[in-house]
């Protein structure tokens, strides 16, 4: 028997908002109902979609009743929106970050505990195939011991002046990554920004994060003429690059040799690593999030979804390195 398709809603109409009511549109096991943006002129996507348009998503909420709602606005707005809509019952998907502070995000997650819903915040990248592959390669011990983490998150000033800092709106995607795919959380964290062509903002920065037995190290900024979205994994048995867009692995794992005489000397010597390329099927992240968000609230078990207690943590750290 086919189950019924989730009821979802967006609210927000922005670039990323957009996406969400595309991507709904087309994936199976959902059924966009309307959206809902301050901006009347956003309507006309509303038609393109054939769904409903409303000015006002409180009004959406009550007179839709979806089970699920994406909520794609800005960051300030986040906590207002996300208890009005888990107060009601809804699941619960909120954009990167959680919230504007560590209180809320809290809130936020008692909110969804007492509703009894699902609730997840859109770190996309960690539904990008290349993430997961490399997720795979860490807890196989593929690379060893891992020493460092490295992303390279530059270029690209958004159409819109962001409403946050690049910290905030960028670099907080790959706070979360590093974390995740370490499994565990920064001891301390140290970061540096600068504005260049923002208003009033933070547009570049540069974070380290100390793990203890391993360090994650991001740049992020609007400023470089180029797109760049890398990471590097440096470990005991080998290294690994991977591209965010390509979403390809490069690995390469070194052949040490250690010739020992006694207990004095030794020489170290490093051939020609083994170099294999990893190329996974593309798929959209966003495309997997939201397939993800559905599987969850259809099966209640959200345990493949971000945890929103991750998602603090890395709002946390952002927060943190501004401070610095």
């Amino acid at each position: 028997m086919k189950k019924k398709p989730v009821k979802v809603v967006v609210i927000g109409a922005g670039n990323m908002g957009r996406n969400h009511v595309r991507t709904y549109s087309n994936l199976e096991g959902a059924e966009l109902l309307a959206m809902a943006d301050i901006n009347p002129g956003t309507e006309a996507m509303a038609k393109e979609y054939g769904i409903r348009f409303y000015t006002d998503y409180q009004k959406m909420l009550d007179a839709e009743k979806p089970d699920a709602v994406s909520i794609v606005v800005p960051t300030p707005l986040h906590h207002r929106f996300a208890t009005d809509v888990m107060q009601r019952g809804m699941h619960c998907l909120v954009e990167k970050p959680i919230a504007s502070t560590p209180e809320d995000a809290d809130d936020l997650i008692k909110t969804a505990k007492k509703a009894g819903v699902i609730f997840t915040v859109g770190h996309i990248e960690r539904y990008n195939p290349m993430i997961r592959k490399l997720k795979k390669l860490i807890d196989n011990k593929e690379v060893g011991e891992v020493t460092s983490i490295i992303v390279k998150r530059v270029g690209g000033f958004p159409a819109v002046e962001p409403k946050t800092d690049v910290i905030i709106d960028l670099a907080v995607h790959d706070i979360e990554v590093i974390s995740h795919l370490l499994g565990k959380q920064p001891k301390h964290v140290y970061g540096h920004g600068s504005r260049i062509l923002h208003s009033s903002k933070i547009d570049s920065a540069e974070l380290f994060m100390d793990f203890g037995d391993a360090s994650g190290f991001v740049q992020a900024n609007w400023i470089t003429p180029i797109k760049i979205r890398t990471i590097s994994v440096t470990g005991s048995e080998g290294y690994v690059e991977g591209n965010y867009i390509t979403q390809k692995l490069t690995y390469y794992k070194h052949n040490l040799r250690i010739h020992r005489d006694g207990f004095k000397n030794f020489v170290q010597t490093l051939g020609e690593p083994q170099k294999r390329s990893i190329s996974n099927t593309p798929q959209e992240p966003l495309a997997n999030e939201l397939k993800a968000f559905l599987k969850a609230i259809r099966s209640g078990n959200a345990g493949h979804l971000v945890d929103s207690l991750d998602a603090r943590h890395a709002l946390r750290i952002a927060l943190e390195a501004l401070q610095t």
